[in-house]
């Protein structure tokens, strides 16, 4: 069912799986831009796209190939079974696992040529075993701490673990690197300090590549660009540092839309609850619908009450409380909008649009967990370009008509 032009945004249909009530549609042009701002915000630096996490809840095999599509030089993971997933698909390019190496990854990571992190001079005694079975080379990175206190070694433990690593013919010390944990700050002086203090360590260390910045240190502290960044949440066209002013992070665009079904539609009378608990009773004669997203899908309880989605191009309140398969919103305000509707969560809609951001200040998080909070049951729509109609193809067994109390 298509909307009308105030809510359409296109002209190429968007078809997700049958009976899907709710899904998120992938924009790979979207990557492709942030990829070009991202090397042009870094260069000479070039760029690997973080795609952990099934390429943070966007799913990962799509949005590596439009990265390296538009000129990413790598890939990073946390897993090996992430770098499987890629290598099974087809996807050739350098890939870093940027995870802790557990002994039964070692065989995988040196038959898929991909590039490790060893943080004890065991695991190095382990991968290059693994190595010699497979008649391979594995390249190998170091984790430096900078303060994340996570994983990493000490300035003076690398230099070691470097010298354990060289002892193997079987392993490359293809790169060192460190993680910012204060980036996202509008001051940027704890990140260079401790910039300053791991290019002295790996000039002492001696590898090959060196990279320290990811999406908030890429824009906020540009000679921390070096061989490479870590794109991860700014290759998915969220500000990693909105609290810093005209970071050109501005230039990014969002990839991911969340969108679901208006299943019905029905008259609620003044005093009447609405939902799990009574949380919402409605004040006046109200019209509400009924949604096909909840917190099954990652749509989190506690938006409601307080959060919006967009319908028809105007925002329609949550009301009552979010339910597990479906939500209840307000369209009293609407009162053009119908059963089969496209019902925005996450997105533009006519003139209106709705961030990760506002979704995540909501919550007293951070976009990451937004969307890799919404649930593998959602279908993934690749998309590519922003001109196009939003036209699902639900089931019609799941709209229903609209229900007067």
């Amino acid at each position: 069912m298509t909307q009308n032009s105030a809510s359409a945004t296109s002209a190429t249909p968007i078809t997700p799986a049958k009976s899907a009530t709710c899904w998120a549609e992938i924009d790979r042009s979207a990557v492709r831009h942030n990829v070009a701002v991202l090397a042009r915000t870094v260069e000479p630096a070039s760029v690997a796209a973080v795609v952990k996490a099934d390429a943070y809840g966007h799913g990962a095999v799509a949005v590596s190939r439009a990265a390296l599509e538009a000129g990413a030089a790598r890939l990073c993971v946390f897993t090996v079974g992430e770098a499987v997933e890629l290598r099974d698909a087809g996807i050739g390019a350098p890939i870093l696992v940027l995870g802790p190496l557990s002994p039964a990854d070692m065989p995988p990571a040196a038959r898929l040529d991909v590039a490790v992190v060893v943080d004890e001079p065991e695991t190095a005694a382990r991968l290059a075993q693994a190595a010699a079975d497979e008649t391979a080379r594995t390249r190998v990175h170091i984790n430096i701490d900078s303060g994340m206190q996570r994983y990493g070694r000490s300035h003076e433990e690398a230099r070691a673990l470097a010298d354990a690593i060289r002892s193997h013919d079987e392993l490359e010390l293809d790169g060192v690197f460190t993680h910012f944990p204060d980036a996202a700050k509008p001051d940027p002086e704890t990140t260079l300090i401790a910039l300053r203090q791991f290019v002295r360590t790996a000039e002492q260390v001696g590898a090959r590549q060196r990279h320290a910045a990811a999406s908030a240190a890429a824009f906020q502290v540009r000679e921390g660009g070096l061989d490479f960044i870590r794109a991860g949440i700014a290759l998915y066209g969220a500000d990693p540092a909105p609290e810093i002013p005209d970071s050109g992070a501005a230039a990014l665009r969002p990839v991911l839309s969340w969108r679901a079904m208006l299943m019905s539609v029905r008259d609620v009378p003044r005093g009447q609850s609405v939902s799990y608990g009574g949380l919402w009773t409605a004040p006046r004669d109200s019209r509400i619908g009924v949604i096909g997203a909840g917190y099954a899908d990652g749509l989190r309880r506690g938006l409601s009450p307080g959060a919006s989605v967009l319908v028809r191009g105007r925002r329609a309140p949550i009301r009552g409380a979010i339910c597990m398969d479906s939500s209840m919103i307000d369209l009293t305000g609407i009162p053009q909008a119908e059963a089969g509707d496209v019902v925005t969560l996450i997105g533009d809609d006519g003139g209106e649009s709705i961030r990760a951001w506002e979704l995540a200040r909501r919550l007293d998080t951070i976009p990451y967990e937004i969307f890799t909070g919404i649930a593998s049951r959602v279908p993934r729509v690749n998309v590519d370009g922003a001109d196009r109609e939003i036209e699902p193809s639900a089931d019609a067994s799941l709209v229903g008509k609209s229900i007067a109390s």
